[in-house]
This record gives C-alpha cells, sequence and structure tokens, in this order.
C-alpha cells in the first residue's frame, strides 16, 4: 500500500459510553430539509464547481480506480447520520502541545462544528504517557516518533465514546502509522465505530509566522472536515474537485478545495439536516474572521447561489 495514502476506513460496528466536556455549539436545523429541497441545491451549486478530469501520474485516482459516489447512491446505503440522540462530535486531545497548535486545536473544533452544524466538545488533553511502548514505534529510517493508529482507536476513543457522541476525533502532534507494511498516515478512521485519530505533524510549525500559523489552520480544518466526512459514510469523491477527494500527498491535498461539490454537499444536508444559506454564512464568517481569504470567496460566492 501507498506510505502516502491520505485516508484509511475500516467497518466495524461499535457503540460504548464515556465522559465529556462542553465546548463551541451550532445547533442543526429542527426540520430536516425535504428530498426535492436537497436536490435543488445540487443545480444551484453545480455551476460554480469543476469536474474532475483524467487523473495524471502521482494523483490517487490514477493509483486507485474509485467510481466515487451519488447523492443517490449515498442515500441508498442507509448512511451514518445524525440523530437526537448521537449528535455531538467530540475531539479528544492526546499529548503536550505548545500554545498555537493549542489554538489550532480549538479552531479545528470550532471549523467542525460550523462545517457540519452540529455541537463540538473539546475534551481535556490526554497525555502522551496515555499510549504505551507497545504502541509506540521510532521510524526505522526517518528516526520520528510514530503512534499506533488502531491503539488509539481501539483502546483510547472507543470505550470512551459518549452516549451522545456522533463520533470521536483524537488530533496529536505525534507521528501516525497503522502498521506493518505502512509509513505512516495523516489520518485514521473507522466508519462505522464512529472514530478516528488525526495528526497535525506534518503539517508545519504553526509558531514560526502567522502566514505558517494559517497555512496550519487551512491543513487542520481540512483534514478533520474530510476525515469526519468519511464517518457520515460519504466515499472518497471522483466528480469534481472536492474536499472529499483521496490525496496520496500533501502537494496534492493543499490544491483541493476546502468546499464539498454538489453532491457531497447534498450528503451533508441529507446527514445533518442543516440549512445551507445558514451553513455557508457561518463558514464564510469564520474563514474571514481567520485570514482564510479564498475559502470566503467560495463559501460567500455558495450562499449566494442558495438563497436564489
Amino acid at each position: 500500500m501507498s506510505d502516502l495514502r491520505w485516508t484509511v476506513t475500516i467497518f466495524f460496528t461499535l457503540l460504548l459510553s464515556g465522559n465529556s466536556a462542553h465546548a463551541f455549539q451550532a445547533p442543526a436545523a429542527s426540520q430536516p430539509l425535504r428530498p426535492a429541497e436537497i436536490r435543488k441545491t445540487i443545480r444551484l451549486l453545480k455551476p460554480i464547481h469543476k469536474p474532475l478530469g483524467d487523473a495524471l501520474p502521482g494523483q490517487w485516482l490514477y493509483q486507485h480506480k474509485e467510481s466515487g459516489q451519488t447523492f443517490a447512491q449515498y442515500v441508498k446505503i442507509r448512511p451514518n447520520v445524525l440523530t437526537h440522540r448521537r449528535n455531538k462530535l467530540y475531539v479528544q486531545p492526546i499529548g503536550d502541545f505548545s500554545e498555537k497548535q493549542t489554538e489550532l486545536i480549538r479552531l479545528s473544533s470550532e471549523f467542525l462544528s460550523l462545517y457540519y452544524q452540529c455541537e463540538s466538545v473539546i475534551l481535556n488533553a490526554k497525555p502522551e504517557s496515555s499510549i504505551p511502548d507497545s504502541a509506540r514505534r521510532e521510524h526505522p529510517q526517518w528516526k520520528v516518533k510514530q503512534w499506533l493508529t488502531s491503539y488509539i482507536l481501539e483502546e483510547v476513543l472507543a470505550p470512551e465514546l459518549p452516549e451522545d457522541a456522533f463520533a470521536s476525533i483524537a488530533f496529536t502532534e505525534a507521528d501516525l502509522w497503522p502498521g506493518d507494511g505502512w509509513n505512516f498516515v495523516f489520518g485514521y478512521a473507522m466508519l462505522r465505530d464512529r472514530v478516528g485519530v488525526w495528526s497535525i505533524n506534518r503539517f508545519g510549525n504553526p509558531a514560526d509566522s502567522d502566514e505558517a500559523f494559517l497555512k496550519c489552520l487551512q491543513r487542520t480544518v481540512k483534514l478533520a472536515t474530510h476525515e469526519t466526512g468519511h464517518m457520515f459514510s460519504m466515499k472518497h469523491c471522483a466528480l469534481f474537485a472536492c474536499n472529499m477527494q483521496g490525496s496520496n500527498h500533501l502537494e496534492e491535498s493543499d490544491r483541493q478545495p476546502l468546499g464539498l461539490c454538489p453532491q457531497c454537499h447534498a450528503k451533508l444536508l441529507f446527514a445533518t439536516g442543516c440549512r445551507p444559506a445558514k451553513r455557508f454564512k457561518d463558514l464564510a464568517k469564520f474563514c474571514h474572521d481567520n485570514g482564510m481569504k479564498e475559502e470566503a470567496k467560495y463559501f460567500e460566492l455558495a450562499l449566494e447561489k442558495v438563497q436564489r
């Protein structure tokens, strides 16, 4: 398997509980959109999205022959969706973080809440010592510390999954690897278990400059929302330039947008019951307030389209 593969998803079913702490809140709509309203957004948003051409060598779709997933196909699989019982995203920091890294986690949690229009909760950080030696290694060539993803998912997150959690997301500064045959992964998610872990290790040092912090923020929120999309049962997008595209490496991910294509956006509306205009307005404000100018322009344009 490719050592630079962006996403790994495996399927199980699990329901366990744990404790929680409260943070940012953005409630979802009380009445979901009707199917006809969701399909209308596909038509309204399509003109501002670029269809994918043929994949080039080195790109994700060149190596992984995925067919993608339309909105109609998504609905048929009975996807994971927010419910009255499971309606929060929990963020679990693990390890020691600098002031700038802590700010990245706070902003990423806020952005997740706006992106999926549900409450996000940052839990108290777990110490690095919570990862035993049996779940650590030093990469044989790179000599960097790495943590085993399966331990974090199965032994740290799953046993403490709160009853009201749609998903629990671990953030770590440590590099990650999922086991034999792999060098590293940026993130690893288990769809049916609704747990995932993602590393900010390869996104640069957010303390280097304001520009470095912005780049780290852009990369972190893109990874967090992409992987959470998988826990909402979204497959990789093969239709448009889209946040749900697969990526073989950081350069490819940096070229991809933060917004969802019309088909994947429709899936989000179905899964969360949110109102597209409010969502786009919230996201545009966040991006504007945090220096993400190009992303703010897209969400403002999308808002204009869905209000017609």
